[in-house]
């Protein structure tokens, strides 16, 4: 998981993002303004267009769901959206 570049000398940056990786592949990010209290998913490959617009506590939960839901796929590659 990785954090996108906010604006420094902020106390609380207005947005907050972070990319969410299983392994290699970028599967999604997830995003919240300053007056947000939950992430939101934005899915990066339709494997993982079902946690498209859900909401999260944080990025690590949404790690989880990814993962969860990236099982049945293990035998195969994952597909990223081009």
């Amino acid at each position: 998981m990785s954090q996108l570049h906010s604006l420094p000398g902020r106390a609380r940056p207005a947005q907050q993002a972070y990319v969410i990786e299983l392994g290699e592949a970028q599967v999604g990010l997830v995003s919240r303004r300053a007056d947000e209290r939950d992430f939101t998913f934005i899915a990066a490959s339709p494997a993982f267009r079902t946690l498209d617009g859900q909401r999260f506590a944080s990025p690590g939960a949404a790690e989880s769901a990814a993962r969860r839901l990236a099982r049945p796929y293990r035998h195969g590659p994952l597909r990223l959206a081009s």
